[in-house]
C-alpha cells in the first residue's frame, strides 16, 4: 500500500478508472456529499463518461444531498451513469421525479447496511474532498464525514480533491494518506457556504414554536440535535435568551445555530454522559464563519451517521431533545419529509426516524417534529389522511410531539382519536373546525369520555405567550 496518494489531473478522472475497474461490467461510486461535493471531480467524470474514456463501466453514484451542478443525471445518461440518492435536492430530485434517477429510502443511521462488505451497494470507488495538516501530513474529510468510513473500507480506488477552502475538522474525520491513492490539487472548486441565519430577528410563527418548545421541554444539561431550517434557528434563537446552560450537543449536522449557542457558552457539553467536553456530528455545513470556527477546533467532534445516529449513543446522551420538520402531519399521526405527493419526491428521510425510534421511551428524551401550520400557499399542513402512495418518515406507531404556532399536540401514549384531537386542535383556526369534524364523524377515531369542542383534548397545551402571528 501506498503512504501517500499519487497526485493526477481532473482530466485524468476517466482513465484511471478504466485502468482500475475498466473489467467491471458495473461499479458502485460513493461521493462525499452536502457542502463537501466534490463538484469539479463530478464534472469531470461525467465529461468521460460523454467521451467513454477507457470504454467505462456503467456507474451507480450513491450519495446524500449534493450542492451545485450534477451534470450526470442528465437526460441520456441515465443507461451509462445512474444516481442512487439517499437525499436529493435540485437536479437530482428532478431526475429522481422523472424517472431518471433513484431514490433510496435509508435513514442516516442505516446507510451502512447498503454499503457496507457484502451489502447490496458495496463501494468500489470513493470521490471525495480532503484537507490536509501541513504539520502532520494527516487528511481531514473535513464538512462531511458520514457514511464515507464504510465506503473506504471496501473501495478498490479512492479519489481526493485537496480542497483548501476546507476546514480541517477533529475527532473521525481524519484520515491518513494510505486512504487514499490519486489526490487532485488543480482546478478544483471551493466548498459550498450558506448564508447565517438572523437568531435576534424572528418571524412571529417561528419565534412561537421556538418559545413553546423552549418552555416546555428544555432544561439545564439537555443535549440536542437541531436540524438546518428556519424552525430549527427558530428554536436556537430562543434557547439563546432563555437561561438554560450546559447544553450539550449530539446531532447529525451541525450548523449554524448550534455554533451560536456554543460561541455564546450556553453549549458546554459538560453536563454529556458519554463524549463529555465536545459537541459531536457527522456533517457541518452553514456559513463561512462556521467552517472557520470548527476548523481544528477539539470541542466540535466528527463522527460516523452510524455513530451519530444510533439509538444507543443518543439513549446515552440524555436527557435528549431532538427537534426536526417536516412536509405534512395528518390525524393518525403519520409524518412525513421526502415525498410532497406521490408524483413529486422532495429530499429523503435523513436521520428524523433515527431519533424519532431512539427517543420512544420519555426517560431518554423528546423528539419533536415542529411544522408551522399553514403551506405558504395557505394550505394547511395538518391534513385528515397523508396522500397516498408516499413514504412516512415518522408513523402513527411512532412516539412523537407535533408542535406548531398554536400549541403542542404531545401523542405519545394516546389512543387514535386522542391523537387525532390533539393534532386538529393545534392546526390553523381556518382549519381547526373542519379536522375536528372529520374526527367526530369517523368511529374508528374513539373520542374522549365527555367529548366536547369547547374543552381542551388530552395531550394538548396551547400556546399562551405574547408573540403575535
Amino acid at each position: 500500500m501506498q503512504s501517500s496518494p499519487t497526485p493526477v489531473k481532473l482530466k485524468d478522472i476517466g482513465d484511471i478508472i478504466a485502468r482500475h475497474l475498466g473489467h467491471k461490467n458495473a461499479i458502485n461510486c460513493y461521493i462525499g456529499s452536502n457542502a463537501a461535493t466534490p463538484t469539479a471531480s463530478i464534472e469531470a467524470l461525467t465529461e468521460a463518461v460523454k467521451n467513454n474514456t477507457g470504454q467505462l463501466p456503467f456507474m451507480k453514484m450513491l450519495h446524500i444531498l449534493l450542492h451545485g451542478p450534477v451534470p450526470y443525471v442528465e437526460k441520456g445518461m441515465q443507461d451509462r451513469i445512474r444516481a442512487y440518492s439517499m437525499f436529493s435536492g435540485g437536479e437530482v430530485r428532478k431526475a429522481a421525479d422523472e424517472g431518471r434517477a433513484y431514490y433510496l429510502p435509508c435513514t442516516l443511521a442505516n446507510m451502512d447496511r447498503l454499503m457496507g462488505k457484502g451489502c447490496g451497494y458495496e463501494i468500489d470507488m470513493v470521490i471525495m474532498k480532503v484537507r490536509q495538516n501541513e504539520n502532520t501530513g494527516e487528511y481531514s474529510l473535513g464538512l462531511s464525514v458520514d457514511a464515507v468510513h464504510a465506503a473506504l473500507d471496501t473501495a478498490a480506488l479512492v479519489i481526493a480533491e485537496l480542497d483548501p477552502s476546507m476546514p480541517f475538522t477533529q475527532g473521525q474525520s481524519v484520515i491518513s494518506g494510505q486512504d487514499i491513492d490519486y489526490i487532485i490539487e488543480d482546478g478544483i472548486k471551493p466548498v459550498y457556504t450558506f448564508d447565517a441565519p438572523d437568531f435576534e430577528h424572528l418571524p412571529g410563527q417561528d419565534k412561537r414554536i421556538g418559545e413553546l418548545i423552549t418552555e416546555h421541554f428544555l432544561e439545564d444539561g439537555t443535549t440536542l440535535q437541531v436540524g438546518i431550517g428556519k424552525i430549527p434557528d427558530a428554536v436556537v434563537g430562543v434557547i439563546s435568551t432563555s437561561g438554560y446552560k450546559d447544553l450539550g450537543v449530539q446531532t447529525e449536522l451541525y450548523g449554524d445555530g448550534l455554533m451560536y449557542l456554543q460561541k455564546k457558552g450556553i453549549i458546554t457539553n459538560k453536563k454529556k454522559k458519554i463524549n463529555t467536553g465536545y459537541s459531536t456530528t457527522s456533517l457541518v455545513m452553514g456559513s463561512q464563519q462556521l467552517y472557520d470556527y470548527v476548523d481544528m477546533r477539539s470541542q466540535v467532534q466528527m463522527r460516523p451517521c452510524n455513530y451519530t445516529n444510533a439509538a444507543s449513543t443518543i439513549q446515552d446522551c440524555a436527557p435528549f431533545l431532538s427537534v426536526n420538520t417536516a412536509i405534512g402531519v395528518d390525524l393518525s399521526g403519520n409524518v412525513w419529509a421526502d415525498f410532497i405527493d406521490p408524483s413529486r419526491y422532495y429530499g429523503g428521510v435523513g436521520g428524523q426516524p433515527d431519533f424519532v425510534r431512539a427517543l420512544s421511551y420519555k426517560k431518554h428524551g423528546t423528539p419533536i417534529i415542529a411544522i408551522k401550520s399553514l403551506t405558504n400557499k395557505g394550505q394547511s399542513k395538518i391534513v385528515p389522511a397523508c396522500p397516498s402512495g408516499i413514504t412516512l418518515t415518522t408513523s402513527a406507531y411512532d412516539s412523537v410531539v407535533i408542535v406548531t404556532e398554536y400549541g403542542i399536540a404531545d401523542l405519545r401514549d394516546l389512543p387514535l382519536g386522542f391523537k387525532g384531537l390533539a393534532i386538529a386542535s393545534i392546526s390553523h383556526p381556518d382549519h381547526r373546525e373542519r379536522l375536528i369534524k372529520t374526527i367526530y364523524d369517523d368511529p374508528r377515531m374513539t373520542k374522549p369520555k365527555g367529548f366536547s369542542l369547547d374543552k381542551i383534548p388530552p395531550g394538548v397545551t396551547m400556546y399562551s405567550g405574547k408573540t403575535p402571528v
